[in-house]
């Protein structure tokens, strides 16, 4: 476990000794901030910080259940782009199964399904803009063809 002096969340200053209730009103608006910014994850590991310094800190265990909360409902929404943009390719449609499968990886849903269904997706886009075969002599040919069956 890394110095708490080194940490970004508290001054060093306060540390060393300095009251207690300040350090947790410090941590708890540097949690807040960390919310604030998205960052769910850090956000409960400075709460939790503030549960060493005092076990019963009811704000805190409320401030945590309300992170994980939100962790759990951005991982909801990020396995539902994920499903939307699976179908979206077994359509065929590239461009919105790429952008409903980018907005899952911006969700934090970046993990092996996602990027599995991203590359099937740009596999897809790459055969949907290949050029076409030259279809006017594959036709020639088959009308030949029955022709020559016709004739046997």
């Amino acid at each position: 476990m890394s110095d708490p002096a080194q940490r970004n969340d508290v001054p060093a200053t306060t540390v060393g000794g300095a009251d207690s209730a300040a350090t947790i009103e410090q941590l708890l608006l540097s949690g807040l901030d960390h919310y604030l910014g998205g960052r769910f994850d850090r956000a409960v590991d400075v709460w939790t910080r503030v549960l060493f310094l005092d076990r019963n800190h009811a704000g805190a265990r409320a401030y945590i259940a309300r992170a994980r909360a939100a962790m759990a409902e951005r991982l909801r929404e990020s396995e539902a782009l994920l499903h939307a943009g699976v179908d979206a390719c077994d359509r065929g449609e590239a461009i919105e199964a790429r952008s409903l499968l980018t907005k899952a990886i911006q969700r934090g849903g970046a993990n092996d399904e996602v990027l599995a269904a991203l590359d099937r997706v740009e596999r897809l886009g790459a055969v949907a803009t290949a050029p076409p075969a030259d279809t006017g002599r594959s036709r020639g040919r088959a009308r030949h063809l029955r022709r020559d069956v016709e004739r046997v």
